[in-house]
């Protein structure tokens, strides 16, 4: 089989045999326990923490960002065979290409101008760094001189078009005018996993320029929530840690000291995105954080403690002293005492306890009760049970409480933490602001009937010869549902036809989330036995809400119907009698 999805899968994730089966942790969503099951006999996967599953092909949906042929192609080029090409997908996926074509020629200027009379200045800076050759040409690092459209007129030299360079957020448009986006900046170019430029960062040389860094507008190449800056490099380390920093130069600069595990977060705080993207790399068993130690980096450090938490990461804090980042420190001590600096870290949570005691009196009892107010406080937002069961036992141990009134103050606030979010989202749900389901949104208004439908469709994708029974007392229109509805739809043309009917099969006609609600659908329906008094239960319910429905309100029936309606009533309890 070219593309077994255990194979497949594999080289994303971490995967232990269960069985003839195999279960990982689910690459989309953050777990500590594996709740994503991997089945080789129906080749699919489902994930019963988020519900997302289906086929291959919707796992590299998923996983890659990719259309639905995008995601054929991508696995038929892995497997050396050829697809036929479908227009809209191929639109889309030639778009990307031309994307990534189009930041090569980008870098490759870049990098030209570094070395040209033009680049002067950002040669200066980069010598200034102290980094050397090898590391210039490594990251590729260039330069963007002065001028609005030095790059542009560059490219469409190239044979590249404005809309094109537009797309790839490489000229900036502002009242029908285009210009550069990097001007007279050094420029890191961003290497995803799989090698490709997906954009760029750039490096002011101005000193009175107010934006020091800038990065590139996100394109359909370029999620920065989703991306490592250097994990190209990274994801091939020998080393059980990841370093993560703020900054480009921190990172190069690491990397030219020998640590290749260094990574930065493109500009933002750490995403689950970043963390799960760390997590499949099974080699990976600490996180340090090299943050700055201003507000901003603290804030930084605190909020990627349940990230790396939830996911089995142990996230640890590095202090760097008589040095403001990496960079100086290296530069002043040397790479083996900044090694000897990292087997030193504070785990995370010592770090966060450490802040909270930091200007309290433990003697005094007005001092206790503060510092019990923060500890709670911070203990309720942990979401891993061990560590919140750690943390409040120290708690406890630092205030002289017990530990029971302690784990009753951090469920109580645990409690009001869970009815004001759930006020939040009432109230968001109400105002229309957000659906429960965003799959299928009218669930919330039908959940009986919704049930009734999902198993229905699965029932029709277990025992397809079935669809004669329901169609003699369902139309298509009788599922309240749209989702359902169009499922039903879709499964109903495939069994008229006589095609194959799996979830494979149908997968282009929906979304890589709406086969995962299909896969889940079938999965919970193998829960329950296949028989035919179930499935006269589920017709049985919409047949019901169908009557109900089109039945008038009782108030406006004649005497004749309301005396109808009451016979149907008696039949309906006299067949129900034993």
């Amino acid at each position: 089989m070219h593309n077994d999805i255990v194979s497949v899968m594999s080289s994303y994730v971490t995967m232990k045999p269960a069985g003839r089966d195999y279960v990982c942790s689910c690459p989309f969503h953050s777990e500590k326990t594996p709740s994503c099951h991997i089945y080789t006999g129906t080749q699919s996967f489902h994930c019963f923490g988020c519900q997302t599953g289906g086929d291959v092909i919707t796992f590299i949906r998923l996983i890659e960002h990719l259309g639905y042929m995008d995601a054929v192609r991508f696995l038929a080029q892995r497997a050396g065979i050829a697809v036929p090409e479908d227009d809209e997908s191929e639109n889309n996926y030639a778009k990307k290409v031309r994307i990534y074509e189009m930041n090569r020629v980008a870098a490759r200027y870049f990098r030209d101008m570094l070395l040209a009379p033009e680049g002067k200045e950002g040669l200066d800076y980069v010598i200034s760094r102290g980094l050397s050759p090898n590391t210039v040409r490594k990251y590729g690092i260039g330069f963007a001189p002065p001028g609005w459209h030095n790059l542009h007129y560059h490219l469409r030299s190239k044979g590249f078009t404005d809309d094109e360079m537009e797309m790839g957020a490489l000229i900036t448009r502002n009242n029908n005018s285009l210009y550069d986006k990097f001007r007279n900046r050094v420029i890191f170019p961003i290497i995803s996993k799989e090698k490709n430029v997906i954009g760029f960062g750039g490096r002011a040389i101005d000193p009175n320029d107010k934006a020091k860094y800038i990065n590139t507008d996100e394109t359909i190449a370029f999620k920065k929530r989703e991306n490592l800056f250097s994990f190209n490099f990274a994801k091939n380390t020998n080393e059980n840690f990841l370093i993560v920093c703020e900054g480009y130069m921190d990172v190069i600069s690491l990397n030219q000291a020998g640590f290749d595990n260094a990574v930065a977060s493109l500009g933002t705080a750490l995403t689950a995105n970043q963390v799960n993207l760390m997590k499949n790399l099974s080699s990976i068993k600490d996180v340090v954080l090299c943050y700055d130690s201003d507000n901003a980096g603290q804030a930084a450090t605190s909020k990627a403690i349940n990230l790396l938490s939830a996911v089995g990461l142990q996230g640890k804090v590095l202090h760097i002293p008589d040095a403001k980042d990496p960079d100086e420190y290296i530069k002043k001590f040397g790479a083996d005492s900044f090694r000897h600096l990292i087997s030193k870290t504070d785990k995370m949570f010592e770090y966060e306890f450490e802040k909270l005691k930091k200007g309290v009196d433990l003697t005094s009892i007005s001092g206790k009760i503060e510092f019990v107010k923060k500890a709670v406080d911070f203990i309720s937002k942990i979401n891993n049970d061990i560590d919140r069961s750690c943390l409040i036992s120290e708690t406890a141990k630092c205030s002289n409480q017990s530990v029971s009134s302690i784990e009753k103050l951090v469920s109580n606030k645990m409690n009001i933490i869970k009815k004001q979010e759930k006020k939040a989202l009432d109230k968001k749900v109400v105002n229309g602001a957000v659906k429960r389901d965003p799959i299928n949104p009218d669930s919330l208004k039908y959940p009986v009937e919704e049930k009734a439908e999902r198993g229905i469709i699965a029932f029709l994708f277990h025992s397809p010869d079935r669809l004669s029974d329901i169609e003699q007392q369902l139309n298509p229109e009788d599922f309240p549902t749209e989702f359902n509805r169009r499922v039903y739809c879709c499964i109903r043309e495939y069994i008229k036809n006589s095609e194959s009917l799996s979830i494979s099969s149908i997968g282009g006609e929906f979304t890589a989330e709406e086969v995962g609600r299909i896969t889940d659908i079938c999965i919970q329906g193998d829960m329950l036995p296949y028989s035919l008094p179930r499935l006269n239960e589920y017709i049985r319910t919409l047949v019901d809400f169908k009557e109900n429905n089109s039945r008038k309100p009782v108030g406006e029936m004649s005497d004749e119907e309301l005396l109808a309606l009451i016979e149907e009533d008696k039949l309906k309890r006299a067949k129900k009698r034993p």
